[in-house]
């Protein structure tokens, strides 16, 4: 599990911008409730990790009626690990406090006794650990990256500790009958070795977890229908943890692979208010994030002209009361048109490709009136084509696992000129 920690240390984005906190048109919200279960949930279904994480021989020294010898523990293994529930502490300040309670700990391991001087008496077996209502815990804190790999977040373990119930030492094979009687005298110092282990690995793993859950490592992402494009996801500031929420802010922005300096958001966009909603998830997403897809797939791909007509200008979207309006000036038989289109947000989501697309069905809703000319005609065309390439020419999100955005409701936030996705994360953890 460390190892998702230290594959963050690599950078892999080459995008040219350097970013601060009003440069993001993207972010995501997590109450309490959904940041536990979200986070829970990464931790279960990464539990293989566990198994195969190689634990440092334990040697402990022991002196018996003037004998030294020597008690060593080998090929540990955690055998099993049961981890039930997290628990957050979110109060307003930046760093976070995870809690693994009532968790059920396993290892199993080789013992040998080995005495250090004459007669050299030596005597091996197996055994296990089992330790009964454990907590383990940690404090974090984060910071994004400006200079090395900007863009790219990194969570700080500030502090790990780990308690128990009962922690149980049973011996097997050879004279454990004999051993077993001795095991009291050295029960401190092996529950201090443990546990330190606990606390310093498995905990660290899990932040790790927490670390791959919010970056991967590169922050950059090509779009599915079209590998031509890149899609901008870097870290724009901190964690930022509230009363009981915890936010994400995103860069958000989408660049043709091959002219990466082309920005069609050329400057600050005051980034994104967090609006709280009684759901786990929030998705915010900022009306220039669309207009810069627009913006691509117009200069790029004349995505938006066919052979009846050619859009002059990329499209432009805002956010109403109502809803959502695009505009478009489209030229047909040397006229120049301007058209408005009723843009109803539509989602598809792969679980499988951890990715989704917002993208939106168009309806007309008014073009300008040319004398002379069937502008009932050319609206059912820009239409037709419009929707024909609605889904090639979308808004592409990436999030990782526990995330099912298909039942999530969207909420137009006209006066912030977003797009906000609401949901609840799954009651049960989703398996791939």
């Amino acid at each position: 599990m460390l190892v998702l920690l230290n594959s963050l240390l690599t950078c892999e984005t080459r995008f040219p911008r350097k970013l601060f906190h009003n440069d993001s048109v993207q972010s995501s919200t997590a109450n309490l409730h959904g940041a536990e279960q979200y986070l829970l949930c990464g931790i279960s279904t990464s539990m293989w990790a566990v198994f195969g994480i190689k634990i440092p021989d334990i040697t402990i020294p022991m002196n018996i009626a003037g004998m030294n010898m020597d008690f060593t523990l080998s090929e540990i293994k955690i055998a099993n690990l049961d981890v039930p529930e997290l628990k957050l502490d979110l109060n307003g300040d930046q760093n976070v406090n995870l809690f693994l309670p009532n968790c059920q700990v396993n290892i199993k391991f080789v013992w040998k006794f080995q005495q250090q001087s004459y007669p050299y008496t030596s005597d091996n077996g197996t055994g296990q650990i089992i330790i009964q209502n454990g907590t383990m815990g940690a404090t974090a804190g984060s910071y994004v990256d400006r200079d090395v790999c900007p863009g790219m977040m990194h969570i700080q373990v500030i502090h790990t500790s780990m308690s128990y119930d009962q922690f149980r030492i049973k011996l097997d094979g050879g004279k454990s009958w004999i051993f077993q009687s001795l095991i009291d005298i050295i029960l401190d110092s092996l529950q201090v070795e443990i546990t330190e282990f606990m606390a310093n690995t498995l905990v660290k793993g899990f932040i790790g977890l927490v670390n791959d859950a919010f970056d991967d490592g590169r922050r950059q992402y090509r779009y599915r229908s079209n590998d031509a494009l890149m899609k901008d996801e870097r870290y724009v500031d901190n964690v930022q943890v509230g009363n009981g929420y915890i936010s994400l802010m995103f860069n958000g922005y989408t660049y043709f692979k091959d002219n990466i300096t082309d920005e069609y958001i050329s400057q600050s966009t005051g980034g994104i208010t967090m609006n709280k909603f009684n759901a786990d998830m929030q998705m915010a997403v900022k009306d220039e994030a669309f207009n810069n897809v627009y913006y691509i797939f117009h200069k790029y791909n004349n995505s938006y002209s066919s052979q009846d007509f050619k859009t002059v200008n990329p499209p432009k979207l805002r956010f109403t009361n109502t809803g959502a309006l695009v505009t478009m000036i489209v030229e047909a038989n040397g006229t120049q048109v301007e058209i408005e289109l009723v843009a109803k947000p539509k989602l598809f989501d792969d679980l499988s490709q951890t990715y989704g697309k917002i993208y939106f069905e168009y309806f007309g809703y008014n073009i300008q009136a040319v004398e002379g000319m069937d502008t009932d005609s050319l609206l059912q065309l820009v239409l037709e084509h419009m929707n024909k390439g609605a889904q090639d020419c979308a808004f592409q999100y990436n999030y990782t696992l526990m995330v099912d955005i298909r039942n999530y409701q969207i909420v137009i936030d006209a006066a912030e000129h977003v797009m906000r996705l609401i949901g609840d994360v799954p009651k049960e953890c989703i398996e791939y």
